[in-house]
């Protein structure tokens, strides 16, 4: 990863600001410095703007993501966490591990003019949200609670599970790609549309804090459904938890675990019990855990209805993943695939363009099953097999394709 690779990446993705990711790392750092100009209050490198991000990892495991107004606000942050950690020079320096709460990293940030707020907020490792750590903003935060304005969803949840929180809708809720290439499949995998009156730290502080008419417009990432833990499952054998309505006993099969619950409190109930370590596997008597739906279900309750400024998500794979599946490929790079989406994006504009706003019929005169898939995404008409217990979901049929 360099910066003219992420540019040209970003580029034909349809990107306008990326974050650098990393910003607390000497040599990166170093890098940044001698390939980005400052502009206008932006980073800029080939039309290209940049925001200054990194990630840390606090004394409890939990991971934040940094927002820096610029590269010098990052220097001073390196130099404030220095005395509480080992990790600001080496190798792992672009997501150290510090030896401070939450509430004191986010003073920290604070001093130093930049941007707060959980990271992967529901995975089950290292999150804010995750089993047997906290169960709201104001714990994890403390009296800097305040200050956070934006969460970031990560691959395993969407705007509909983190609305099951009520705390949260006050937040924005940043989609972002964490690539670690600048492949089509990686960069802006995920990504965030703001109304902003220029590229900016500030007018993307405005942006998040939804002031002075600027706001998040669109969310666009991949459904969560596909990721390895959606669903609770038994932590012995790795069969995924359906509930159900009814009296019936448990039943399983070579995948799934079937518990019947009479009603909303009883599913509650459930999962508060299974929090608890008291449920056990009717297949193989170990302990259940929670997926993150069911995680945010408990700790928030049924209802999922956002505030009224929350923006669509639009749940949309990459388009080389959309092409390999309409033509049957297994791999993403092969060159077949490649050619076609070179030839897309020269015929019809950006990727991002492509996925949410080309008519779908220009796209499917080029490529017909391209097209029907687009449709079917941007529709949500895509039927899945939710994965759970470390075994990813899966698209099971596509209208206008035939059955995978």
């Amino acid at each position: 990863m360099t910066i003219p690779k992420i540019v040209e990446g970003a580029k034909s993705k349809g990107l306008d600001i990326v974050g650098t990711g990393d910003a607390t790392q000497p040599d990166w750092l170093d890098h940044l410095s001698q390939n980005l100009e400052r502009h206008s209050e932006c980073y800029v490198h080939k039309g290209i703007h940049f925001i200054i991000t990194t990630e840390i990892e606090d004394s409890e495991s939990i991971h934040h993501l940094i927002l820096l107004p610029d590269i010098e606000a990052s220097r001073r942050l390196r130099n404030a966490l220095r005395r509480h950690t080992s990790d600001i020079d080496g190798e792992w320096a672009g997501r150290p591990r510090v030896d401070l709460t939450a509430e004191s990293l986010a003073e920290v940030v604070q001093d130093v003019d930049g941007l707060i707020g959980p990271a992967h907020a529901f995975t089950p490792y290292r999150s804010m949200f995750r089993e047997g750590r906290y169960e709201s903003l104001a714990a994890c935060y403390g009296s800097q609670a305040k200050h956070v304005h934006f969460l970031e969803l990560g691959l395993s949840a969407d705007s509909t599970i983190a609305d099951h929180i009520s705390e949260l809708h006050r937040l924005t809720y940043l989609t972002c790609s964490d690539a670690h290439s600048p492949s089509p499949l990686k960069l802006g995998r995920e990504y965030v549309r703001f109304r902003m009156e220029k590229p900016s730290f500030e007018e993307l502080r405005l942006a998040i804090l939804k002031q002075d008419d600027r706001g998040p417009t669109l969310n666009v990432g991949l459904d969560p459904r596909l990721g390895k833990y959606y669903l609770s499952f038994c932590a012995g054998c790795r069969r995924t938890l359906i509930v159900e309505d009814g009296d019936k006993p448990p039943e399983f099969d070579d995948t799934n675990l079937y518990l019947h619950v009479a009603s909303g409190r009883e599913t509650d109930r459930l999962l508060t019990a299974i929090a608890a370590r008291k449920v056990t596997c009717p297949a193989c008597g170990k302990h259940l855990r929670l997926g993150v739906r069911d995680r945010a279900l408990m700790i928030g309750g049924a209802s999922t209805t956002g505030p009224d400024d929350r923006p669509p998500y639009l749940h949309m794979p990459p388009l080389l993943e959309l092409i390999a599946v309409a033509f049957g490929i297994k791999s993403r790079n092969a060159k077949t695939v490649r050619t076609a989406y070179e030839r897309l994006v020269s015929s019809l504009g950006t990727e991002s363009t492509i996925l949410t706003e080309v008519d779908c019929n220009e796209v499917s005169a080029l490529y017909p099953k391209v097209g029907k898939m687009v449709e079917a995404y941007r529709c949500g008409r895509v039927a899945y097999q939710p994965g759970g217990g470390g075994r990813y979901g899966e698209v099971v049929r596509i209208p206008g394709l035939s059955e995978r």
